[in-house]
């Protein structure tokens, strides 16, 4: 048993390990160590940050979530399920504590980032960019529109969860440094 989410595909034969690699509904994936991943989320070049965040962004809007598609599911269904796959495959707990479908916006907490328990207290920024970005995708398709994430508060300094914001991207506030420092302004 790996957990419920997993088990469940697995059960009907929707996970499978083929030709050594894993597929979720012929979406392929693997299972990779945190480690390998700290070298660059780790890095303080902001540039840098916001290209692996504009990167990861685009693929999922272009590559993975379109894939997911073959499942079929309804538009909250299908957020649902993307939440669910990555909570399961150990990104933390991802809630979405606030959601508004009217505006287009929506609070993410996510507890048990594992970059942000292996970073804590190494760096003093926050290192959420891969799942802001996926984020950041999951919810352009959801709302229709361009939508960015900001994470606002990082376990890694001492929070108890990390805190992410997502909101159409002009309605971001670009004076203000964090958003600066995460967002690819201009790009």
């Amino acid at each position: 048993m790996l957990n419920q989410f997993f088990d469940k595909y697995i059960f009907t034969n929707t996970l499978k390990y083929t030709h050594n690699n894993f597929f979720l509904v012929d979406v392929p994936f693997l299972i990779i160590p945190v480690d390998v991943l700290i070298e660059m989320i780790k890095s303080s070049d902001k540039e840098f940050r916001r290209k692996i965040y504009s990167m990861f962004k685009e693929s999922t809007k272009k590559d993975l979530l379109p894939r997911f598609a073959k499942l079929g599911l309804e538009k909250n269904k299908k957020l649902d399920f993307v939440k669910t796959f990555f909570i399961a495959s150990g990104w933390g707990k991802i809630d979405v504590i606030d959601l508004d479908v009217e505006t287009k916006r929506a609070i993410i907490v996510l507890e048990n980032s594992p970059f942000a328990n292996e970073l804590k207290g190494k760096v003093n920024f926050e290192v959420d960019i891969i799942s802001r970005a996926i984020l950041a995708g999951v919810f352009s398709e959801f709302f229709g529109e361009e939508i960015d994430c900001v994470e606002v508060e990082c376990a890694c300094m001492n929070k108890p969860a990390c805190k992410l914001i997502i909101k159409p991207t002009a309605e971001f506030d670009l004076s203000k440094e964090i958003v600066q420092d995460q967002l690819p302004l201009g790009e």
